[in-house]
C-alpha cells in the first residue's frame, strides 16, 4: 500500500527530525518544510493526507498559514493538526475556527498523536451519516472537543447534560440554544465548561420542529468563552494548583454564597464558582479570598502513581 504523505511546517529541525522519526514508524512518509513557503512549494508537487503546523515561526506564523491553506482552492481540503508549546485555550479555538482539524501541544504523546493523525483522516474519508444517539462521559472526550466535532460535521444534534443540568442544542455549526440551570447563552456554556463532569447524550437528526434562530456558531462561542477560561485557570494556579479539591472548615467560610453549598464539600474550585449564583469572576474572588483568609482549605493533590517512565 502506498504511504500517505504527511508535511511537517516547523522552523525547528531537531522537532522535524523526531516527527518525521515517529511519522515513519508508523507507516506514514514525511516531507518537511521550514516555513510556509517551502511548504507550498512541497505541496505543488507532492499530495499530502495531512499536515503538522507549529504556530511560533518566523516571517509566516502557524495562523497566518493557516489562513494561506485554507483560501487556496488546491490546499484548503487538506486536514490540519497544530502542533505547538501553545498551550492556551483561546489558542486552540481561534486555530480551530480558522479551520484546523485538531490542536495538539507538546511536549506530547507519540502515540497519542499518530491515534489522533489517524482519527483525523479517517473523519476526512467520505462517511455516510445516520441518525442515532451516542452516550459517553463528558470528562473523558470533553465538552469543548464534542462542540468542535459537531461543528466541524455541521449536523443537527441535541446534547443533554443531565448531571450539570444542561443542554445544547446545534445545526450547521451554530449553537441555536445552550442551558445550564437557571442561566443560558455563553453564561450558561462558560458554567458547564468549568463543570465538565458526569454522563452526555448527543441525539442526531431529531430535533424539535419550533427551533430558536441560531445564538452563534459553535466556533465563535468557543473562543468568546475560551479566554475566559483561560483567565479562570489562571487565577486558580494562585493556589498552587490547577483546580484544586476544596474542603469548608466547620465553621464555614462566612460567605453566604458558598456556604449554601456545604453539603456539596469537598468540591472542585471550578464546579464551586459554577454553581454559585452570581457572575463567574465574583464567585471566584470571593473564593479566592476565603482560601486566602484559610476560611475554605485546598486538600493535597494526590500522588501520581509511580513508574518507569522516563
Amino acid at each position: 500500500m502506498t504511504q500517505q504523505n504527511i508535511l511537517i511546517i516547523d522552523d525547528d529541525p531537531a522537532q522535524q527530525e523526531i516527527l518525521g522519526e515517529h511519522l515513519l514508524l508508523t507507516g506514514f512518509h514525511p516531507l518537511h518544510a521550514l516555513g510556509c513557503d517551502s511548504a507550498f512549494d512541497l505541496l505543488r508537487t507532492n499530495p499530502v493526507a495531512l499536515i503538522l503546523l507549529d504556530i511560533n515561526m518566523p516571517q509566516v506564523d502557524g495562523f497566518q498559514t493557516m489562513e494561506r491553506l485554507r483560501n487556496n482552492k488546491d490546499t484548503k481540503e487538506i486536514p490540519v493538526l497544530f502542533l505547538t508549546s501553545l498551550d492556551r485555550q483561546y489558542l486552540k479555538i481561534k486555530g480551530l475556527e480558522l479551520g484546523a482539524d485538531d490542536y495538539v501541544t507538546k511536549p506530547y504523546n507519540s502515540a497519542e498523536l499518530i491515534a489522533r493523525i489517524k482519527a483525523i483522516l479517517r473523519r476526512s474519508a467520505p462517511a455516510r451519516f445516520q441518525p442515532g444517539v451516542i452516550q459517553g462521559d463528558i470528562h473523558a472526550i470533553g465538552l469543548s472537543e464534542l462542540l468542535q466535532n459537531l461543528g466541524q460535521s455541521g449536523r443537527a444534534s441535541r446534547i443533554n447534560l443531565p448531571d450539570m443540568n444542561g443542554e445544547i442544542i446545534t445545526a450547521e455549526g451554530n449553537i441555536l440554544l445552550v442551558r445550564q440551570g437557571a442561566f443560558s447563552g455563553l453564561e450558561a456554556l462558560l458554567r458547564l465548561l468549568l463543570f465538565e463532569k458526569g454522563a452526555f447524550t448527543v441525539q442526531y437528526d431529531n430535533l424539535p420542529e419550533q427551533l430558536p434562530e441560531p445564538e452563534t456558531s459553535i466556533f465563535a462561542a468557543l473562543l468568546a468563552t475560551a479566554t475566559q477560561v483561560d483567565q479562570i485557570k489562571m487565577a486558580a494556579e494562585t493556589t498552587g494548583q490547577q483546580n484544586p479539591i476544596l474542603m469548608l472548615t466547620p465553621q464555614g467560610s462566612g460567605i453566604p454564597e458558598i456556604d449554601r453549598w456545604k453539603t456539596h464539600f469537598p468540591l472542585p474550585l471550578f464546579t464551586l464558582i459554577a454553581m454559585m449564583e452570581g457572575g463567574i469572576e465574583d464567585n471566584m474572588n470571593m473564593a479566592l479570598q476565603a482560601i486566602i483568609e484559610d476560611r475554605i482549605q485546598c486538600l493535597p493533590e494526590a500522588l501520581p502513581a509511580s513508574s518507569n517512565s522516563k
